[in-house]
């Protein structure tokens, strides 16, 4: 099978600010139309890797590579920031004063008057923003200003695409409308991507491979599936998703279990729990049964509400969905 080309590279890349360590030689790779999600959470470096990656801030060891070629040291360009490189930050640095077409309109300037009109509809009508083109950028929603600020980064078609928390502050409309702009522009520009975020969820869906990040360290890469269901420790567990710790140990390790993973039998001596039902909670698509028994608590899902508070169940699970540590 032929390697996959990479675009982006970071090796053995360290930072410090004040003396105290945000990035701990971090090794990571971007290849050509990938997006990696760094998960992480606050004060975990996301954002400052972020900006050695863009070209606004120098490593204090480490390289930076970029299409194979080791990138020059921010501190000595004249202007910061890479050409085939586009970092969208959480203020998004619109102008607020001008429209949305204007903002947009700003990256092409030095193109020919049509293409730039033309460009200008076709980034406008893919980021879902026709309802408010002439609006001000400051009276726009958060997820109208971040559409905005991806449809003016990728108008020059860059090669990366680096994202600072895009669905930070949304409310969940505004989520569902950015992450459809977002899996538009990536289909038709075919960029590279990385975004971080804490949020597992985010990452878990968007990405085709995730980096977990903690206090500057990277303890994790791998594709969702592969953080969600084999982490690497019960950090990266928690992380993304909710588990259950047992009591259930092999080699005097630890073990947990998702609780999708837990079944409901009617049939106690087939159980491997029991316990009863200390209360259940409506998450729209599913309830969540919360249950105890004289050692533990745990929760398991079901897609429909057939439980009572105080009802005594049964659960059994498969060895291999047990994680120990």
């Amino acid at each position: 099978m032929k390697a996959e080309k990479s675009i982006l590279k970071a090796e053995s890349v360290s930072k410090s600010f004040g003396g105290n360590p945000v990035l701990s030689d971090i090794d990571l790779e971007l290849h050509a139309g990938e997006w990696l999600g760094i998960l992480g959470e606050s004060g975990s470096g996301k954002s400052t890797l972020l900006r050695i990656l863009g070209r606004f801030l120098d490593a204090e060891q480490g390289k930076v590579f970029f299409k194979g070629n080791e990138l020059k040291p921010v501190s000595g360009e004249l202007i910061p920031g890479h050409p085939s490189i586009r970092l969208i930050h959480q203020e998004f640095e619109l102008f607020p004063n001008q429209t949305v077409e204007e903002n947009i309109a700003y990256s092409l300037r030095f193109y020919e008057a049509q293409y730039r009109k033309e460009k200008v509809a076709e980034l406008i009508s893919t980021a879902g923003l026709e309802n408010v083109r002439y609006q001000k950028a400051k009276l726009l929603s958060g997820g109208e200003k971040q559409r905005t600020a991806i449809a003016r980064a990728i108008a020059e078609q860059p090669d990366v695409l680096l994202l600072d928390e895009p669905f930070a502050h949304l409310d969940n409309h505004n989520r569902r409308v950015l992450a459809n702009a977002i899996e538009i522009m990536r289909k038709q520009h075919n960029m590279a991507c990385i975004f971080v975020t804490h949020e597992a969820a985010d990452a878990l869906a968007w990405s085709d491979r995730i980096a977990v990040l903690k206090d500057g360290f990277m303890i994790q890469t791998g594709t969702s599936s592969e953080i969600y269901n084999d982490p690497l420790n019960s950090y990266v567990a928690e992380l993304t998703g909710n588990i259950n710790w047992l009591a259930d140990k092999k080699d005097n390790k630890s073990c947990f279990i998702r609780p999708e993973k837990l079944k409901l039998i009617k049939h106690p001596e087939k159980s491997k729990w029991r316990g009863k039902v200390e209360n259940i909670r409506f998450h729209g698509n599913y309830w969540e049964v919360r249950c105890v028994n004289e050692t533990e608590k745990l929760s398991f899902y079901r897609s429909r509400m057939d439980l009572e508070t105080g009802q005594e169940i049964f659960l059994t699970y498969s060895s291999k969905d047990l994680k120990c540590m």
